[in-house]
């Protein structure tokens, strides 16, 4: 285990998903914890995507977090292969287990297809993140504000 992963309790290992092109692949994916209306919280695993300006989550979740999809700003966000997709802002509350809640915006989607993505926006101001591909683990160092 290297310096980072023992002084931060912040890591997750890499998930081995089927890929059509490559067969089995290894997959950055970090469960975040949503904040609902009736204030619980429920986890879905985000892939990380660092090319990704905004996160996205598939339409089920407004039933989840108890959302209206349309009060949100929409937004046509274009997808991995180009695809233009219809979603909604809305700022959620998120947190890693055992952190305190913070709030970014994520894209809803029209669609149920789309891929929960975690992207820069919001996110990435809040924690540094470390791809260790030796260890097959993503590590998450969070960002002390100045």
């Amino acid at each position: 285990m290297n310096e980072l992963a023992e002084k931060n309790p912040f890591s997750f290992s890499y998930q081995q998903e089927i890929s059509g092109v490559l067969g089995k692949s290894l997959r950055p994916r970090i469960p975040i914890q949503l904040k609902t209306k009736t204030n619980t919280w429920i986890t879905i695993s985000l892939y990380i995507d660092t090319g990704a300006d905004i996160s996205i989550l598939p339409k089920s979740t407004i039933d989840i977090l108890g959302v209206n999809l349309k009060s949100g700003n929409e937004v046509i966000v274009v997808g991995l292969a180009g695809e233009l997709i219809r979603a909604y802002i809305h700022e959620l509350e998120c947190r890693l287990e055992g952190t305190e809640g913070f709030k970014i915006r994520f894209a809803i989607s029209e669609k149920e297809s789309v891929v929960p993505v975690l992207g820069r926006d919001g996110f990435f101001q809040k924690f540094n993140f470390y791809f260790n591909n030796k260890d097959q683990t993503v590590q998450l160092e969070k960002i002390n504000p100045s």
